[in-house]
């Protein structure tokens, strides 16, 4: 008869010590947890030699300090061996961070997105004649990224982010992995 009611002691103080952790990380976070960022910075594509200027937008909810979602928009323009190539990266992510003080946090990014690409080719010599044609296609994506980020206030905080999208599943495979390194701010509402 001891050992249930010593179990049932364990499992109130754990469940007790776990509800106060989260009133601690959860004190220290004072904004209402919805959040919006904007980030610019330079984007590379796997096939395509060159880079070109990448923009994203996100908006999410963050739970407590240490765990959020958000769903966002890549953009990705790029012009190779005389033809335009756009990428547009719609996705969903888990977002784990890991406040290193009351200013600076380090996170990450695991999510899936679907990437929509179009091309406008032109007849250039040495164009590969995947580009020599108006299309589009999609493929579904992985994604991961980490970042840092800074509080200058309660509501704003600027970052920096690699993320990069990894093509899977269905749709066309050849497009290639798409990595993004971006600087941008952060809204807290």
């Amino acid at each position: 008869m001891l050992l249930p009611n010593l179990e049932i002691k364990k499992a109130y103080l754990w469940v007790t010590l776990l509800i106060f952790l989260q009133m601690v990380n959860a004190n220290d976070f004072a904004t209402s947890g919805a959040y919006i960022n904007a980030n610019a910075g330079f984007g590379t594509m796997q096939y395509l030699p060159t880079g070109s200027f990448a923009a994203t937008l996100n908006a999410g909810y963050a739970f407590n300090r240490s765990f959020g979602l958000e769903g966002g928009y890549a953009w990705l323009p790029s012009s190779q061996y005389g033809a335009s190539q756009y990428n547009n990266i719609f996705d969903v992510a888990a977002k784990g961070t890991l406040p290193l003080s009351r200013v600076f946090a380090l996170y990450g990014r695991l999510g899936a997105g679907l990437n929509y690409q179009s091309f406008s080719g032109t007849t250039n010599p040495g164009t590969p004649s995947s580009y020599c044609q108006n299309s589009t296609m999609s493929n579904f994506v992985g994604l991961a990224g980490v970042g840092g980020s800074f509080a200058i206030s309660n509501h704003f905080d600027l970052r920096v982010e690699d993320t990069i999208y990894v093509p899977f599943g269905g749709g066309n495979q050849s497009a290639g992995a798409t990595n993004l390194v971006l600087g941008g701010v952060q809204y807290n509402f």
